[in-house]
C-alpha cells in the first residue's frame, strides 16, 4: 500500500459546446506533453481512432472492411463523452504517478468533416516532484548484517546514506520507483524467513515538504511478521496415464537430507521408473532451514526442468491449498506426474535458401533412460533444394542436397569436472550433454563430403533470464571438396594473374581434410517472449578458442621441431588445423510503440583472428552474410567479403562481421482465419570482411573505408502469428548494392524469403 499525502484538484475539461456524441473519431492528438510521448499517452487513453496501418492517419483498412461486410474488420470507433471524461482522469492520474502532481488536462473536440471529429487532449504538465529522501521503519535486525547492506547497495532508488535507515534520493518521483522498492523489501524478507509478509505489510507514506511541495520525503513502514522455517516436505509422483501400479513410499528423517526433527516423504508409483535420489538432488534447501522463498521456487523450477515430468501443483501446505502459516514450520507439498517416456516424431518441412526445397526427418526420444531423467535423442533428416541459374549465375548444379544425423545423451546434472557446482543456487538446472553428429551437404562452390562432430557441453541457468553454456570439448573433422566449375575458375584466375600461387594454395587449403578442436563459452540473457518478441530484449556474447588440441598433438608428439599446421590421420593423409580466437556479441531490443506496433532492432559484431602456422579460419567457423535471418535482399552466404562480387570471391566466408537490423511490426487483423495477420517494414545492413592476416588484399577490412562497403537491404513482410509459431514472408530490395551502388535495383530486382519465427 502506498499512501500519498497530497491534495488533488478537480478535473477540468472544455469542449466547443457542440454535441459530437456518436460521431466517428478520425484523429486523437495530445498537446503540451513535453515529458511523456504521444505513444505512451495513446496507451493510457481509451478514446482512440480505428486501427491504422503503420499509424498512418486515415489508413483505417479494418474500418473499410467492416463497412463491406460485418464479418470482417472492426466497427467504427465513435465518440463517447463518458469515455473522454474518464480519459481526462486517467491521463491526470498517470501524470501524477510520474511525479507531475499538479498536471491538468482539458479536451477540445471539433468536427473536421461531416460526422468526423478530432479529439485534442490539452495538457498542462506543471513541474515534476522530486523524492528528496527515503526512510525505512520496521526492518528486522538480521543476524547477518550483510543482508541489509546488500539490500541498500542494490537499490535503484537510494543514493547516499544519511543515517542507518534514511537515505538521500534526489530523483524525480515515479510511482513505479516506490512500487519496485516495495517489491524488493518483500522479496528480501521472504528470502530470509519472513514467509507471511504481503503487499499490505508495507505502507509507503509520501509527504511534501512544508515550504516546497515539490520536494517529497518517503517513509516505508514495514510489518514483517514472524520468522518461519521450512517444515516437512511431501513429494508425490504419479505415472502418466493414471496407472494403478503399486506405490513406493520413502521417508527420510534427519541428515543428510533434512535437519534433525524434520522429514521428507516421497510417494511415487512404481511405473514412474524414477529413483527417489533424482528428486532429492534437485532440492536446494533442507526441511528445517530458515524459509527462503527463492530456494522454494527455484526447487520447483528445477524439478519442472527435468524434462521427464510436469509439476501439477506446489503449495506451502501439507496437502496442497492455501499457505499454512499457523506454526513456525511451513510444510511444502509438490505434486508431479511423469511425461510419456518414449516418443517418435516425424517432420515434413519446406525450405527456402538459394532456391526452394523440402525435407523430412524422424527423431526418437527417451526422456528417462536409466531412471535418472537421462535423455537419449536420436534424429536423422534430409533435404533437397532446387536452385535455378537465374538465382545463382554460373551455377550448374541445380539440386542441393543435405543429410544430417545426430545422437545426444544428456543428464540433468554436472558431471566431471564440474560436479562440485551441482545444487548451487547460482547454477540452476545444470545439464551435461554428449553429442555425436554427422552431415553431408552440397553448397554453391563446394561440397561437404563428410562432417563429423563430437561435443561435450555443460549448461546452466544463473537466474530466470540468464543462461551459460560451455562447450568444454568439441572435435570437428571436415572433408570438403570444391566443385568442378569453381576449380576451373580458380585455375583461370591463376593463369590470368588475378591471384598468385600463394593465394591459390590458401584457397586449396579449404578443401583439404581438416581436424579442429574448440573450447567455447556462451552467456545469454533473455527477457522477451521467444516467439512473440514484442517487448524486452535478447543479449548474447560468445568466445571460443580453436585448434589447441591438434596443436598440442603436433607440438609434443608428431612434429615438435617444425610445426606445419597439420597432423597425420589414420589413413596416412595429413589433417590441417587452425588455431584461432573468435568472439561475437548479439543484442536485440523490442519496443512497443502503442497499439499493436513494435519497433525491433538488432546489432551484431563478430571477430575471428587466426594465429600460429595457419592464416585463415576453418571453413565451418567463419562468418557469412545474407539470408532470411540476416541481411535480407541477398541469398544465404552470397554477400561479401567487402565489395567483392560473388563471382570474384576466392574464399567463402570472412573473419569479421558487422550487421544491423531495423523492423517495425504492425498487427493488421486479429483472429482472422484463426490467426493474427501483421505487416513488417524492415531495413538490414552490414557485411563480412577478410581479417588482417588474410593473404588477399581485396575484401579486407579497413577502418578508413569499411563504412563504404556496408550493404543495405529493405523491404516489406507479411506475418501470420499463431500462439505457438510465427510464419513470415519477406520481400526485400537492395538499397545499396556494393557493385551497382545506391538505389540502382530495378522494380523486378527483389528477393523473397520465407521463414518460421521472426527474423530476429
Amino acid at each position: 500500500m502506498i499512501v500519498v499525502i497530497v491534495s488533488v484538484g478537480e478535473t477540468a475539461s472544455a469542449q466547443d459546446g457542440t454535441d459530437h456524441e456518436g460521431k466517428l473519431i478520425r484523429t486523437v492528438e495530445f498537446k503540451g506533453n513535453r515529458s511523456i510521448s504521444n505513444g505512451v499517452l495513446g496507451t493510457v487513453a481509451r478514446t482512440q481512432t480505428n486501427r491504422e496501418i503503420l499509424s498512418i492517419p486515415g489508413a483505417t483498412l479494418w474500418l473499410g472492411l467492416h463497412r463491406i461486410t460485418k464479418r470482417l474488420g472492426e466497427p467504427p470507433s465513435l465518440l463517447d463523452p463518458v469515455v473522454v471524461a474518464r480519459d481526462i482522469e486517467r491521463i491526470e492520474t498517470f501524470y501524477q504517478s510520474q511525479g507531475y502532481r499538479d498536471a491538468r488536462v482539458e479536451t477540445n473536440i471539433r468536427e473536421i468533416r461531416k460526422d468526423r471529429v478530432k479529439v485534442t487532449f490539452i495538457i498542462d504538465e506543471g513541474e515534476a516532484s522530486v523524492i528528496r529522501t527515503v526512510a525505512y521503519s520496521g526492518l528486522p535486525d538480521f543476524d547477518d548484517p550483510r543482508i541489509l547492506e546488500r539490500f541498500y547497495r542494490r537499490s535503484t532508488l537510494i543514493r547516499t546514506e544519511i543515517d542507518d535507515s534514511t537515505f538521500e534520493v534526489n530523483r524525480q518521483f515515479r510511482f513505479e520507483l516506490l512500487s519496485n522498492e516495495r517489491n524488493r523489501i518483500i522479496e528480501m524478507l521472504r528470502n530470509n524467513g519472513y514467509a507471511s509478509v504481503q503487499r499490505d505489510s508495507i505502507i509507503s507514506f509520501v509527504k511534501p515538504d512544508s515550504t516546497d511541495p515539490l520536494q517529497l520525503d518517503v517513509l516505508y513502514r514495514i510489518n514483517p511478521g514472524q520468522i518461519y522455517r521450512f517444515g516437512n516436505l511431501r513429494m508425490n509422483l504419479d505415472a502418466s496415464g493414471g496407472t494403478t501400479e503399486p506405490v513406493l513410499q520413502d521417508t527420510l528423517v534427519g541428515e543428510p537430507h533434512s535437519r534433525p526433527g524434520y522429514s521428507i516423504y516421497i510417494s511415487r508409483q512404481e511405473e514412474t521408473r524414477t529413483r527417489a535420489g533424482l528428486l532429492l538432488e534437485r532440492l536446494l534447501y533442507k526441511p528445517g532451514d530458515l524459509f527462503d522463498n527463492s530456494l522454494y521456487t527455484a526447487t520447483v523450477n528445477q524439478l519442472q526442468n527435468l524434462n521427464m515430468l510436469t509439476v501439477r501443483q506446489f503449495s506451502l501446505s501439507a496437502e496442497g491449498g492455501l499457505p499454512d502459516y499457523s506454526s513456525p514450520d511451513i510444510p511444502v507439498y509438490i505434486d508431479m506426474q511423469t511425461l510419456p517416456r518414449q516418443q517418435i516424431r516425424t517432420e515434413l518441412f519446406g525450405m527456402q535458401r538459394l532456391g526452394f526445397g523440402a525435407g523430412a526427418g524422424v527423431r526418437y526420444t527417451n526422456n528417462n533412460l536409466f531412471r535418472g531423467a537421462e535423455m537419449l535423442d536420436i534424429g536423422v533428416k534430409g533435404s533437397f533444394e532446387y536452385v535455378t541459374r537465374a538465382n545463382i549465375p554460373g551455377f550448374d548444379n541445380p539440386l542441393l542436397r543435405s543429410l544430417e544425423g545426430n545422437i545426444e545423451y544428456s543428464v540433468p546434472r554436472f558431471q566431471l569436472p564440474f560436479r562440485a557446482f551441482n545444487n548451487r543456487t547460482s547454477f540452476l538446472n545444470p545439464r551435461t550433454s554428449y553429442r555425436l553428429s554427422a552431415a553431408r551437404i552440397n553448397q554453391i562452390n563446394f561440397d561437404i563430403n563428410s562432417n563429423f562432430r563430437i561435443n561435450v557441453n555443460y549448461q546452466t541457468n544463473h537466474s530466470p533470464t540468464t543462461l551459460s553454456s560451455l562447450d568444454l570439448v568439441e572435435l570437428d573433422w571436415l572433408d570438403a571438396s570444391a566443385t568442378a566449375p569453381f576449380l576451373e575458375d580458380l585455375n583461370l584466375r591463376l593463369t590470368e594473374g588475378v591471384i598468385d600461387t600463394l593465394q591459390f594454395q590458401r584457397i586449396l587449403e579449404d578443401f583439404r581434410p581438416q581436424f579442429n578442436s574448440t573450447l567455447r563459452y556462451t552467456i545469454r540473457e533473455t527477457n522477451t517472449n521467444i516467439i512473440k518478441r514484442n517487448e524486452g530484449y535478447y543479449a548474447e556474447a560468445s568466445m571460443e578458442l580453436g585448434g589447441n588440441l591438434p596443436y598440442l598433438i603436433e607440438r609434443f608428439g608428431v612434429n615438435p621441431d617444425t610445426l606445419t599446421g597439420s597432423i597425420p590421420s589414420v589413413g596416412g593423409a595429413r589433417l590441417t588445423y587452425s588455431r584461432y580466437i573468435k568472439g561475437s556479441a548479439d543484442y536485440r531490443r523490442y519496443l512497443p510503440l502503442g497499439r499493436n506496433t513494435v519497433f525491433a532492432y538488432r546489432g551484431f559484431l563478430g571477430i575471428a583472428y587466426p594465429y600460429g602456422e595457419t592464416r585463415q579460419i576453418p571453413l565451418n567457423r567463419r562468418f557469412f552474410a545474407g539470408g532470411s535471418n540476416d541481411i535480407r535482399g541477398w541469398p544465404p552466404l552470397r554477400l561479401g567479403p567487402g565489395n567483392l562480387d560473388q563471382s570474384e570471391v576466392p574464399i567463402n566466408g570472412g573473419d569479421i562481421k558487422i550487421a544491423g537490423n531495423l523492423e517495425i511490426r504492425q498487427q493488421l487483423l486479429r483472429s482472422f482465419l484463426s490467426t493474427n495477420w501483421g505487416l513488417a517494414l524492415f531495413s538490414d545492413f552490414g557485411n563480412i570482411w577478410y581479417g588482417p592476416r588474410s593473404d588477399f588484399s581485396e575484401g579486407k577490412f579497413r577502418f578508413d573505408g569499411f563504412f563504404n562497403e556496408i550493404a543495405v537491404g529493405s523491404g516489406l513482410g507479411l506475418r501470420l502469428d499463431w500462439e505457438f509459431v510465427v510464419f513470415r514472408i519477406d520481400l526485400a530490395y537492395r538499397i545499396h548494392d556494393l557493385q551497382d551502388g545506391w538505389f540502382q535495383a530495378g522494380f523486378n530486382d527483389y528477393y523473397i524469403h520465407f521463414g518460421l519465427g521472426h527474423s530476429f
